[in-house]
């Protein structure tokens, strides 16, 4: 007779390197602009154009922050696309900053962009917003700068314990999301009716150029403990889909199927700069 180990197989679906130019905002202290004007509108899209001048302060030596405020109509997400529009050179990079309504850091501190870069995961970045609460980004630029801001209406019916997680229909994509400043985690369990090994697969629109921001995954089985010791993982901006394939597997390297009942998916944070919507997706084979 044939012993079966419980075991969990990831499958990488994207692998991206997160190689990113070494910011060179670092030789002077940064101004503040008279940003009056500069704005997102609350929903849709809108523009934003940072000119080569308003870029650096000539007079102080230094590079420029400029604030543009967000006030969003809905809550969900804001994915911010930064272009080059300088007269002078061909791209532009710099980094950004989410902020609070008094201008206090939410996400992560001079998060990094890029337009140099083909792959847009490079100079595009995304956050978790609540409806009517004001935000502001802090922009800096090595030169002119194009900012287009994409609003996205996100209604989200998770639950924030596993008692009450929300059933994931087979088949179906069900979207998520984080707010900025949200520590709650979101829950989900799959309702397995028939013996089968099962395919789950996950993907993020999250902010931050380092490996500690974006969401934790993690699969939990029908009694409420890991499925193992390292069933968890990590959707990042440069590493956004992920998945697993879920079985039993024998002594033998057979593959079988996981037994029926409710298995659960948790989805938090990783880190309190962490925000963003996600996708989650299950199937059986």
């Amino acid at each position: 007779m044939k012993t079966r180990e419980t075991f969990f197989h990831r499958v990488l679906s994207m692998l991206l390197t997160a190689a990113m130019v070494v910011t060179l905002f670092t030789v002077a202290a940064p101004t503040e602009a008279q940003a009056a004007g500069l704005s997102f509108k609350g929903k849709g899209t809108s523009a934003v154009t940072i000119t080569d001048d308003q870029c650096y302060d000539m007079i102080g030596g230094s590079y420029t922050t400029n604030y543009i405020k967000y006030k969003p109509s809905v809550t969900g997400t804001v994915t911010l696309k930064f272009q080059n529009a300088s007269a002078y050179y061909s791209d532009s990079y710099g980094d950004v900053t989410f902020c609070d309504k008094n201008k206090k850091t939410i996400g992560q501190s001079n998060e990094q962009w890029n337009n140099g870069y083909k792959n847009s995961i490079y100079y595009t970045s995304t956050y978790g917003v609540k409806k009517n609460q004001t935000y502001y980004f802090a922009v800096r630029c090595s030169n002119g700068t194009k900012i287009t801001a994409t609003t996205k209406a996100i209604k989200d019916s998770s639950a924030s314990k596993k008692s009450k997680a929300k059933n994931l229909s087979k088949g179906k994509k069900t979207t998520g999301v984080i707010t900025a400043g949200d520590s709650k985690a979101d829950w989900y369990k799959i309702k397995l009716t028939k013996t089968a090994k099962l395919k789950l697969r996950y993907e993020a629109q999250t902010n931050g150029s380092n490996n500690a921001n974006g969401f934790k995954i993690t699969f939990y089985d029908k009694n409420g403990k890991m499925w193992t010791s390292n069933s968890y993982s990590y959707i990042t901006r440069f590493d956004p889909k992920d998945g697993w394939d879920i079985y039993m597997k024998s002594n033998y390297g057979s593959k079988h199927s996981i037994a029926t009942g409710t298995y659960y998916v948790k989805v938090e944070r990783m880190s309190k700069a962490s925000s963003g919507s996600y996708t989650l997706k299950w199937s059986t084979y």
